[in-house]
This record gives C-alpha cells, structure tokens and sequence, in this order.
C-alpha cells in the first residue's frame, strides 16, 4: 500500500504593532530630548532679553486690538470682540524678548514689546547690556519692531520657512516668561493661518503648543532644525492681566511676513503698503447677505468703499462680488488681501466682479495706504420734513442741503431722525447718513423708497447703499421681525 503523506503549512501570527524593546524608547526619547538641548545651545546666544522702562506721561496700549482704526483698510465686519492678549506690561520696568538677525545689532522684536519706551536696554546671552535705539517706524498692522545695539560681529539667527512647517511639527519657543531669562519650551505646530483674533490689522499666526507667557514677546519659534518660523506674540487667555490660566494656545507672527517688514524698516525706515481703499467680507462667511446677492455663491463682497481712494471713482460698488484678481480666483477676504499686498504702489489689478447676476470688470491702480484713516463726526441735523415706516426719517437731498452739510452725494436721501431699538437702528443706520441705493436701484424721492418699504414689510430684507462722510457701504435693512440668517 502506498504511504499517503499530507504536508502542512503553520503560519505566524504578526502583531499589528511590534512594541518597542524599553531600552529603545529610551533612546529614541533622549536623543529627542539631545536634539532640543543642541538647538536651545545653538540659538540662545543670538535671543536677546529687552528690559524697557515707561515713564507715566509714555504713549503706551495694553493690547493691539485697541489700536485698531475701525475703519482700516480691508477691515472685516465687526463681531464680538476677541480676547487674546499680547504679554501684559506696566508703567516702570517690563521685559520681553527679541532675537538678533544681523551682526552688527539688528534685533527683530514685537511692537508692542517696546511701544512707548522711554529707555530700552538689552542683555545678551554672555551677559552684556547694550542701550538700545528704535529703528523706523514700528509697524503696529503686524506688531513686527526692530530695534539696533551698537556692537559687532554678533551671533545670529538663522531663518526658516513658515509657510513649509506643517502643523504637527515640533516648534520651540525660547525667551525671558516672567523674568526667567534663556526659558526654552517645547511643543508642536497646533495650526496655521490663524486670522480672526482681532489683534492686528494683517493677521496669519502660527498656533504652537510650546507655552509662551508674559515675556515671551518678541522672542523666536524655533524648528526641529533650530531655524526661526515666527515671532512669538500672543496667547490665548481664559481670564486677563497677570492672573491668568494659560491653555497652551500660543500665537506667532510667520517669519517669513516678520522679514518683509523688518528690511522695510531696516532699509526705509517705514512699511509703505498698497491698497485700493475697500473694506470686505468673506461671502461665503456671511449668510445675512449670501442670501440677498444674486449669481454668486463664492467671492468677497464689497462691504464699504473710502473716500478720495483708488477704487472710489474706479467703478466698484458696496453689494458688488469680487471673484477675480488678475485673473486668479479670490473665495476669501485674506486672498483678495494677500494679492493687493503683493502688487506695487501705482499697479494695476483687474478685478472681476459680480453685480446682479451679471459679471463685469473693473481695472483699479494701487494707491499708498495711508496709517491711519480720519473719520469726521459731524452729523447734520437738519429739520425732518417725512417720516418713514421701520423707524427712520429721511428728506431729499437737495443742492443747498449739500453744500449746507458738505454732503459729496449731491442725490439721495438723507437721514435726519432714527428710533430707538427700529429696524433701521438695528441695522446701524444713523442721522446723517445719505441713502443713495435700495437693492441695486438709485434713489431720490421719499415716494420711491416708500415704494420699496412697503414691499418689503413681509419678510424681505432691503440691501441699501448709504453715504457717510463720503464713505459708501452696504447695509441690511430688516422689517421687524424678519428671521435674521446669521442667527
């Protein structure tokens, strides 16, 4: 009989993780932990810790949020007011840190670190002290400062790539946190492009985990590599001033917007900025008038047009949608932002955009954006000749009454009288203010804009252009009652 033979095959059970032997993790976190000390060792030297002293009659603000003009250049829709705080500091000493970034004793620091200074002094790493001098004109729209020491052959930083760091990547922080010179912290890259904090004007943080404090200010966010990716400038605080609980959220400007700024102020002495002079919204971040703007879902709708600005006599309208620069699609206000701030002063963008439904272009050369932006306070009060429904008390606008108010819509309606807690109160409509558009139509009759009221006294909201001070906006104007899409 043949001998019958049956092989067999036994398999290995592979886990699914093969742990790692003790000894191995320990070396694996200790050369971790080598590589933080050999960066901390290698960058300290060039991180400087800036000792300022305030006198009581120094121009000085607590926080960037409250030096904002609410009238600047690109300025969002106001929403509730943002509580992140850059590093507290008092009249008499406060201390806060920067870094050197060329041999012979620029240091890159935050503005509000040395904003009102009547003395800075600044200690190194080998324990010199050196007055220090402001160089330029600190630019309060990043809160990026540099300031010079009179000395040679210094150590420096060396510059990473902010926009290559990705979130997850170890960052380190290294500065003077309540007086504690040469602190170094570690923590990884939580975000990026963090813009709604309502601290500054231009606004793009790196979000980091390496926990940054009082003191901080000014001093670096190291890569894994030793290199700079940012300025470390605020924190997210749950509570304010010096009592406080810090969650870790800490906030850095990108090295690599911080260096456009600095040689500005190294080589010129000031930041000098395009613009087209237009306030903006996100559309799509705006459902109160997403649903009133026809044709388009995506762009970045015209809230406000200034004065004696470039886009004023281009063409351009509050209600419009801006969907193309040059070309190139914008979906957000940042992107229409980053474009115009690319382009040189004198430049010209052409602008796609939308309006009733119909696409258009417009052509809008750069202007110099000026520092601050003046807003008059008059309010004319001339006597109210028509009462209107939804709380407002509006008359034509006349030749006389033009000159009489030094009104720059020569037509219109203009707005004598607005009721407490009404539908236009509501919607931010005040005395003075000149009615020159009701959903895309011109106006100038008080019959006309009953017209439209009386339509609207269902559920439809009204879209109005209105003139304050030469300032075109667009404003909701809502019946009582009517559901509100933001809500």
């Amino acid at each position: 009989m043949a001998a019958c033979f049956i092989a067999t095959t036994t398999f290995a059970v592979i886990p699914d993780k093969v742990p790692v032997p003790r000894s191995d993790a320990r070396d694996i976190a200790r050369s971790l932990g080598n590589t933080f000390a050999e960066v901390a060792e290698k960058v300290s030297p060039a991180v400087v810790v800036i000792n300022v002293t305030r006198g009581p009659n120094s121009v000085d603000t607590l926080a960037p949020d409250e030096q904002l003009d609410p009238f600047e250049f690109f300025h969002k829709s106001p929403g509730p007011k943002r509580t992140p705080m850059p590093m507290p500091r008092e009249y008499g000493e406060s201390q806060g840190s920067g870094f050197i970034v060329h041999p012979d004793g620029f240091i890159f620091t935050n503005n509000h670190v040395i904003q009102g200074a009547d003395k800075i002094r600044v200690k190194l790493k080998d324990g010199r002290t050196f007055e220090a001098q402001i160089v330029g004109i600190p630019d309060e729209k990043t809160d990026v400062a540099v300031i010079k020491i009179e000395a040679k052959n210094l150590p420096i930083v060396e510059m990473g790539d902010s926009d290559a760091i990705r979130p997850g990547e170890w960052t380190i922080a290294i500065g003077a946190p309540f007086n504690l010179d040469y602190s170094v912290t570690v923590g990884v890259l939580s975000g990026k492009v963090r813009d709604r904090l309502g601290a500054t004007v231009y606004e793009e943080y790196l979000q980091t985990q390496a926990t940054i404090n009082p003191g901080n200010s000014g001093g670096p966010l190291l890569d894994i590599d030793g290199k700079v990716v940012g300025i470390n400038t605020l924190i997210k605080t749950r509570g304010g001033g010096f009592n406080f609980y810090n969650a870790n959220v800490g906030f850095a400007i990108p090295i690599k917007l911080a260096q456009k700024v600095g040689m500005l102020l190294m080589t010129k002495g000031k930041v000098e900025r395009p613009w087209i002079g237009i306030d903006i919204r996100t559309l799509s971040e705006a459902p109160e008038y997403r649903s009133l703007i026809k044709g388009v879902t995506q762009g970045v709708l015209v809230m406000a047009i200034r004065p004696e600005t470039p886009a004023y006599n281009s063409g351009l309208k509050p209600g419009d949608v801006i969907t193309q620069i040059d070309g190139a699609p914008v979906a957000s206000a940042r992107d229409l932002q980053k474009q115009v701030l690319d382009k040189q002063i004198g430049q010209s963008v052409h602008l796609n955009v939308m309006r009733d439904g119909k696409t258009f272009a417009v052509s809008v050369k750069t202007g110099l954006q000026p520092t601050t932006q003046q807003v008059a306070a008059h309010t004319p009060q001339p006597r109210a000749e028509t009462s209107q429904s939804f709380g407002v008390t509006v008359q034509p606008v006349t030749r006389e009454l033009a000159e009489q108010y030094n009104l720059p819509d020569k037509q219109g309606l203009l707005i004598t009288e607005v009721e407490e807690d009404s539908p236009a109160a509501r919607a931010g409509l005040i005395s003075g203010m000149v009615i020159t558009e009701v959903d895309g139509k011109k106006i100038s009759s008080v019959a006309a804009l009953k017209e439209v009221l009386k339509k609207s006294e269902g559920n439809k909201a009204c879209l109005l252009q209105v003139s304050k001070d030469g300032i075109r906006s667009l404003v909701i104007l809502r019946p009582a009652g009517s559901p509100d899409p933001d809500n």
